[in-house]
């Protein structure tokens, strides 16, 4: 027994070894590229046995051994070849069939050649036709147009070793102009070490695959498997944390819009207060008219609280530094549902109040606030679609075990049971178009402020959010 028998038995348990961790990371269902490079891993296996058996028994030193041996190998090379291609681009079976039947026919071509030319003549050709595949691999590895996958390191290493691949080949095939060809069969310790080299590549080029789909998810798909499922996982936050961004900017800008726009509405309306006041006066002092004095209070009650919409709107957006203070937890509500009025009229929602309780915590009431428009926003998308007829929001502040309690339950269908304990969770959303920051946002709030948010379902049908914050000792009036 030759050295050729114990590499070919080492390389082909190897081969075995890298196959099967392909085939069960991707658990059976491995996406085309991956099928591919499993199909050059397994149909080189057979090639592996047939040279153990050339060198074990003269026997099999036949044409139709050398045939299906040679054949195999580069069928091997072809199916590398297609599992680059599929990483960005779905081949075509047809195209695959077809390069098949010309490794076939090339092999029977050159052992044609053997019969009818020169015994070792095949040498020749197999070599180079492998040094072609193998060339053909590693443009292929420098073509591909995702920028990701040209900076992937492993990809680089994979081109590499197919170089290495191509210069064996080459060696190879220059050898059947020299006195010793490279014959894997009883080569000499020489020949031997060439062949354990090739090995060596063969594997390196299985570990660098295998290496290349741990650290490099396929964009046109959101498919995972068990070799990037984390790095997808990383993937996915980071784009979903893009577009947070993206809108967070958005709503900066919009608040920065409102701030100004608030700014400029206030001198008008102190102004037309102003004048509506000095007629009012004008009037009852000179030609009394009940009916325009009492149009003129409606006027000035509509200015009033416009202005107090346009003063909680610019405190809402301002962007000084937040500070904890005492606050009254039913005034800042009211300051909000001022906000959010127009939406609840729009929208023909009911609001329900109910104040068991006059209570003061300790707080940033611009973040307080923050939370309390975000649960009201999401109690009116959460009316929109359910389409029921009974549209209504019940508000109520409560005390509770020392805590200030507000409770905001609406009439919609409820949260699905499965998202109930992660609904707080960075990226969860029930929304279609909802982006999962707002709840998780709230609760961080809430956090800070050493109170608890929590998120239930209501016997009624709806969903209820329960905002708790330590009250001020002394707090009750």
């Amino acid at each position: 027994m030759n050295n050729i028998v114990l590499l070919a038995a080492l390389f082909g348990l190897m081969t075995i070894g890298t196959a099967s961790i392909l085939y069960a990371s991707f658990k059976g269902q491995g996406d085309i590229s991956a099928n591919y490079f499993l199909f050059a891993e397994v149909s080189i296996l057979p090639g592996i046995v047939l040279v153990m058996l050339s060198n074990l028994d003269p026997h099999f030193n036949r044409p139709l051994t050398f045939y299906f041996c040679n054949s195999l190998i580069n069928i091997s090379e072809v199916g590398v070849i297609f599992s680059i291609y599929a990483l960005t681009k779905k081949p075509s079976r047809k195209s695959f069939y077809l390069a098949v039947f010309g490794v076939f026919a090339y092999s029977a071509l050159s052992e044609y050649a053997r019969i009818k030319i020169n015994p070792i003549f095949p040498l020749l050709m197999v070599s180079l036709a492998s040094a072609t595949l193998s060339f053909a691999t590693y443009g292929l590895c420098k073509s591909l147009k995702d920028i990701e996958l040209q900076n992937n390191l492993f990809l680089k290493w994979f081109g590499r070793l197919e170089i290495g691949l191509v210069l064996f080949s080459l060696l190879r095939a220059g050898s059947y102009f020299s006195s010793t060809p490279i014959s894997s069969q009883n080569p000499p310790t020489a020949v031997s070490v060439l062949f354990a080299i090739f090995a060596a590549l063969c594997i390196f080029r299985y570990i660098s695959y295998h290496s290349l789909r741990i650290s490099w998810v396929d964009p046109r798909t959101s498919a995972q498997n068990a070799l990037n499922i984390n790095l997808a996982k990383a993937l996915q936050e980071k784009e979903q944390l893009l577009h947070s961004l993206i809108a967070s900017n958005r709503v900066l800008s919009i608040s920065a819009l409102a701030n100004s726009l608030a700014h400029q509405l206030s001198q008008p309306l102190t102004g037309i207060a102003l004048q509506t006041e000095a007629l009012k006066r004008n009037l009852a002092e000179s030609n009394p008219n009940e009916a325009s004095v009492k149009s003129l209070n409606k006027i000035s009650r509509q200015l009033s609280k416009l202005s107090e919409l346009v003063k909680n709107l610019r405190q809402l957006f301002s962007f000084k530094t937040h500070q904890f203070r005492n606050i009254n937890l039913q005034k800042i509500t009211n300051e909000v549902l001022e906000i959010v009025e127009p939406a609840l009229n729009e929208n023909q929602i009911q609001l329900v109040k109910q104040y068991e309780a006059d209570v003061r915590v300790y707080g940033d009431a611009i973040q307080i606030q923050q939370v309390l428009i975000n649960l009201f926003n999401n109690a009116i998308d959460a009316i929109n679609q359910s389409n029921l007829p009974t549209r209504k929001i019940r508000l109520t502040i409560s005390m509770e075990d020392a805590y200030g309690l507000i409770s905001i339950e609406d009439s919609g269908t409820g949260i699905k049971v499965n998202l109930l304990p992660n609904i707080f969770d960075l990226y969860k959303t029930t929304k279609k178009d909802g982006l999962g920051v707002g709840l998780w946002l709230s609760k961080t709030i809430i956090d800070k402020h050493q109170g608890k948010i929590a998120a239930l379902n209501s016997k009624n049908g709806g969903a209820i959010f329960k905002v708790s914050l330590p009250a001020v000792i002394g707090g009750l009036s």
